[in-house]
This record gives structure tokens, C-alpha cells and sequence, in this order.
């Protein structure tokens, strides 16, 4: 509270003192969102001690430059001195999100003639959470009900339509609501309808019956009819619902509907894109389609009449026919249900993870179970991918920030000890700092190489391997000495390669880099040599580098591409993000990067890179 009476003007501190007892959660920031004050209850909600928000800009604002309209609107705002109100969400260190209700009132601080602004905090982020998973259930819910192979209506006494699962008769949900149940009945059938819906509401109890119906194609068909009461709080049947299915009593189905079964078996049979399985009551499979039959190995003959459980992964199956169970006694119920996830294994013994839906109907008079699963290895990859590089990202910023602060805290040591007059090692202090400057120079160069893979990834050029390596030995030349080493450089290219010359330069410069790092020192016995190859096809370039130097083992072979990573760490300086860079480059290229390696021998590279054309 004493540091906003220090920064704001003395008549405006009444004011702003009433606003802070109304809202805890506060904090004080300058013309450029750097944070000068955060309030204890802000500290605590976002786990940051106070000394560490001071003078940092603040992440819960963002910036003026920021591409997000919100943000945008924001600043314009407040930069106009108007008061601005929103919802704004961060997430915190440890990975939680929170969501803040936010007032930002700009304040003149006439000391120091600037504007200040004052951000006042309503913690909302369980409403909010809330709010995000009613949205996702309800999309859920209604991609359930339009999957569903039968329609279902909710009705009032009178037959007019309150709700419905999906499209009718060539009409729209929004469109049926409000019309009559009756208006899409033949005449033949509406009073034996509206019988049996008296009879549900005046006897309390369901009612199934059958009728024949013409399709959306015209295609008179039979349906069975199940209706049942919803009741209200004091008993009394409020409305129903009306669930159509198509029927396929043996009795009433026709020669020519037999036919139309036959095909849509045959059809049913033949899909490849999604698996589809069907079960009896007892768990027994009693359909298969194609697509089930890739994904599984099964074939018809080998898996009709195997339980169900023979598809679900041992290590997660009593989960899995724990969860099934429990579905199947709410679709008994006429219960919504979720999409379930569960690993499947194929007659390899193989797990796949996939994502299904299970629904249930009456098949001439016996219950049956659909399986729709879709094969989601992909995507749960993806996720997998995406929360490492995430984990990455994370690590990469840390580090990167810490080690920037290194040459930067050495030279400016290094520069004090220069203004020192009495000084007599002036050239040696020199020498120091050339050589931290240096330093901060190479992990300045590897972390604008790390960045510029997701930038440049897409810009195709035709590539000159001769000059790209040429000005790399060129560089290197002043730097190490190559005069040492044998250079072998053999480049056969008899097809055009495209790719991106600055990330092509990236991979070059890093391989040959470590090359001459980690090379054995020359002597009468021994002469470091680098050998670079390159090979191109019609479709795709194959790159080695090879070296005779201090070479790994297999230990340090398995982790070499992971970030900071270094496997040399005692003998040769280094920050261990070169590997790193090189293997994120050639992912972005939709490539490939392998090495072997001998400890004392030396180490061989071997890429392949598509050649997009």
C-alpha cells in the first residue's frame, strides 16, 4: 500500500485507496507494463514472490504489439486514458491457467509526470473452467445424438415437437421444433399414433408399436415406435420422447427390403475409413467391417463370434469392461454418454489407442451393440510431440536467459577492471574479453539458428551444396585451424535439390563444427580428417559427415538430439543446443538424421532430406 502513495500524485491517493479496499487483488504498472507494485493476494495467486514481478513486464497484459485483439483493444484503451474492463487469462510457471475478471484504470502520476495504470483482479477462473467444459459436454452431446442410427423426439401431449436428436424428413432441428409430431405421419398410421401417445401421458407408462413409413428416399419401410412418459417433479408426465427406429421384423420385411438389407450390408461391409463393430447382448462380435479388419488383422472368419474383450489391450482391459459396463447401463437408460478412449490390440499383439462411440438398438428383437471407433495414434503422437516441445520451449527459454546474463555479467567486470588505471595486465584483460565476447557471440549465433527453423521452413530455394560448405571451411578458416585437417568433400548431384539454403547452412555449420570440437589432437601417428558426402536423387538427397575424432558411446548416442545435452561436458566447452537445433531443422524438413559412433574413432552423420521440388 506504501508504494502506491509513493508513485501517485497526493490527491488522487484517497481514491485509488477506496478502489483497493473494494478489489485485494492489484497491481501497479508503468507507461511500458513493467510491473512496479503487485499486492500480496496478487503474489499468491500467481506463486511469484513480489521481488521477482518488480520491474518485469507484465505477462498478464502483454503488449501493445501483441497480434490478439483483445490486447489490442486493451492498450488502445488505456492509452486513450479510458478505463478498461475485460477478461484476461495467464498461464502460471507450473503450468495452471487462471482467469481474471480485470479493471485497468490509468492514473497521471504528476510527480513524475507519466501514466501509471492501476489493474484491479476477480479471480473467476473456476466459472470460467466451468463454463469451457458445459461448452465442450454439449458439443459432445449433440455429435452423439446426430451419430445416432434412429431419431428421437421430444414431445408434448398435443404431439408438438419440443426437441429432436437430428435432421427429419429433409428438415433441420431448428426446423422441426414447433411443428407436430403428426405432420410427418402417413394418414394410414396417424390415429394409431396418436392413440398410442394418449395412452403413455393418461397411463404413465411406455409404449411400443410398429409402423410403416416412407423414408427420406420415399421407400415405404417398417419402424418400431417406443414411446416414453418424462415425468415432473410432482409425477405428472410433463412431455415424451418418441424414439423412430427402422424395424426388421422377419415378418413384414419383403422380398425386395431383404435386397435393400443385403446392399447395405455389403456396403456396411466394404467401408475402410472408420472401424465399425458390432456386438450381441452377450459381447459376442457379430458384424465386422473392412475398416475394423485393417485396423485389427482379423479377418470376418477369424473374429465373428469372438467376445469383444479379445479387441482391448490385457494391461487396460478390466478399466475398459469396467467403463463399457457402465456405458451400456446408461444407453439401457436412455442416458447421454461420452466418446470413450481406450487402447485397442491387433492379432500382432500390438496397442493402438482409438476413440469411440457405443450405441444400442432392438434387431428383430434382440439388443445389439455399434462400436464406431476411429484409430487416434496420430493424434495422441501429436499430443506427445507437442507436450515435449512445450517442455522444451520452457527449458530452452530458462536457459537461454540464464546464459545470456553470463557473458554479459564477465564483460562487465571485465570492463571495470580497464577503467582501473593501476591496471598493468591490460591486454591479458583483453584478451578475457575477447574471448567472452565471443562466447556470448556463438550462443547468441545457435539461438537465432534454434528460432529460424519455424520461420524459414517453407522458403525453397535451389541448393549449391559447393558454395554452402565452401563459405562454411571459409569461416571456420580464420577461426580453428582447418590447415590441420584433411578435408574430403565428395558432391555427385546430378538432380536440381530445393530446400532452404539458411537452414541447409544451420545443418552444415553445426556438424562441421563439431567435427573440429571434438577432433583428437594431431600427432605423428594421427591427422583429424572431415569427409563430406552428398548424393542427390530424383526425390531425395542423402548428406554424410564423417569424422576421426573423440568419437561416444552408445550411452551418450541415445540423448545427443535432446536439448542442452552435451556428451563431453568435462573437456570441451559448449551449451549443447547444436545437435538439438540440427534435429529440429531436419523434422521441419520432413527428414531424417542418424549416427553411428565409435569412442576414439570418430562419428558419422547420415541424413536424408525429400526434395520437395
Amino acid at each position: 500500500m506504501e508504494a502506491i502513495k509513493y508513485y501517485l500524485p497526493t490527491n488522487l491517493n484517497e481514491s485509488v485507496l477506496s478502489l483497493i479496499k473494494d478489489n485485494t487483488i492489484f497491481t501497479l504498472t508503468d507507461s511500458l507494463g513493467r510491473i512496479e507494485y503487485a499486492s500480496n493476494a496478487y503474489c499468491l495467486l500467481v506463486e511469484v514472490q513480489e521481488h521477482r514481478l518488480i520491474g518485469e513486464t507484465h505477462k498478464l497484459l502483454k503488449s501493445h504489439l501483441h497480434s490478439s485483439s483483445v490486447y489490442k483493444s486493451l492498450w488502445r484503451t488505456i492509452k486513450m486514458r479510458n478505463k478498461w474492463h475485460g477478461v484476461l487469462t495467464e498461464t502460471l510457471n507450473n503450468g495452471k491457467v487462471i482467469c481474471l475478471d480485470t479493471t485497468i484504470i490509468p492514473i497521471k502520476d504528476e510527480i513524475e509526470n507519466n501514466i501509471k495504470y492501476v489493474a484491479l483482479y476477480q479471480d473467476i477462473t473456476e466459472q470460467y473452467l466451468r463454463n469451457k467444459d458445459m461448452v465442450a459436454t454439449n458439443t459432445k452431446d449433440e455429435d452423439f445424438l446426430k451419430s445416432m442410427p434412429y431419431h428421437v423426439f421430444s414431445i408434448t401431449k398435443h404431439g408438438k415437437i419440443l426437441n429432436a436428436n437430428k435432421s427429419y424428413h429433409q428438415l433441420e432441428v431448428s426446423e422441426l421444433i414447433g411443428t407436430y409430431v403428426y405432420d410427418y405421419i402417413k394418414l394410414t398410421s396417424l390415429e394409431d399414433f396418436k392413440t398410442h401417445i394418449d395412452l403413455v401421458f393418461s397411463k404413465k407408462v411406455p409404449n411400443q408399436f410398429e409402423i410403416r413409413e416412407a423414408d427420406s428416399n420415399e421407400v415405404i419401410k417398417p419402424y418400431t415406435v417406443l414411446i416414453s412418459p418424462i415425468f415432473n417433479e410432482l409425477g405428472g408426465v410433463f412431455s415424451a420422447t418418441v424414439t423412430i427406429q427402422e424395424s426388421f421384423k422377419t415378418d413384414i420385411i419383403s422380398k425386395e427390403e431383404r435386397e435393400a438389407e443385403t446392399k447395405c450390408k455389403l456396403i456396411y461391409q466394404s467401408i475402410n475409413v472408420g472401424i465399425i463393430v458390432v456386438a450381441d447382448s452377450n459381447g459376442n462380435i457379430t458384424e465386422w467391417n473392412k475398416g475394423a479388419e485393417l485396423a485389427f488383422g482379423y479377418s470376418e472368419s477369424d473374429i465373428l463370434g469372438k467376445p469383444l474383450t479379445i479387441l482391448i489391450s490385457k494391461n487396460f482391459r478390466k478399466v475398459t469392461i469396467k467403463e463399457l459396463l457402465k456405458v451400456s447401463h446408461k444407453l439401457k437408460n436412455n442416458q447421454n454418454i461420452d466418446l470413450i478412449e481406450m487402447y485397442c490390440l491387433n492379432k500382432d499383439g500390438q496397442e493402438f489407442p482409438v476413440e469411440f462411440a457405443l450405441s444400442s438398438l432392438n434387431f428383430r428383437g434382440e439388443r445389439i451393440f455399434c462400436a464406431m471407433m476411429l484409430d487416434i495414434t496420430n493424434r495422441k503422437a501429436l499430443e506427445n510431440k507437442l507436450k515435449q516441445k512445450t517442455k522444451d520451449l520452457e527449458l530452452f527459454l530458462y536457459r537461454s536467459a540464464h546464459d545470456l546474463k553470463a557473458p554479459f555479467s564477465s564483460a562487465e567486470g571485465l570492463l571495470n577492471l580497464l577503467k582501473d588505471e593501476k591496471t598493468k595486465d591490460r591486454l591479458k584483460i583483453l584478451d578475457m574479453l575477447e574471448t567472452t565476447i565471443s562466447q556470448g557471440k556463438i550462443l547468441s549465433d545457435n539461438l537465432a539458428q534454434a528460432s529460424l527453423s519455424s520461420i524459414s521452413k517453407r522458403v525453397h530455394h535451389k541448393i549449391d551444396f559447393h558454395d554452402i560448405i565452401k563459405n562454411i571451411l571459409d569461416v571456420f578458416s580464420f577461426t580453428n585451424k582447418l590447415d590441420l585437417f584433411d578435408i574430403d568433400i565428395d558432391i555427385d548431384a546430378p538432380y536440381t535439390f530445393y530446400s532452404n539454403p539458411d537452414l541447409l547452412n544451420s545443418i552444415f555449420h553445426n556438424l562441421i563444427q563439431n567435427s573440429v570440437k571434438y577432433s583428437i589432437e594431431p600427432n605423428q601417428l594421427h591427422k583429424p580428417y572431415i569427409k563430406i558426402s552428398v548424393k542427390t536423387y530424383n526425390d531425395i538427397a542423402l548428406i554424410k559427415v564423417r569424422d576421426n575424432g573423440v568419437g561416444m558411446n552408445e550411452n551418450d548416442l541415445k540423448n545427443i538430439f535432446d536439448l542442452y545435452y552435451r556428451a563431453n561436458k568435462k573437456d570441451i566447452p559448449g551449451n549443447g543446443l547444436g545437435l538439438y537445433v540440427v534435429k529440429n531443422i531436419i523434422e521441419d524438413l520432413e527428414g531424417e538424421i542418424g549416427v553411428k559412433s565409435t569412442l576414439n574413432k570418430g562419428s558419422c552423420f547420415e541424413i536424408t532430406l525429400p526434395n520437395p521440388k
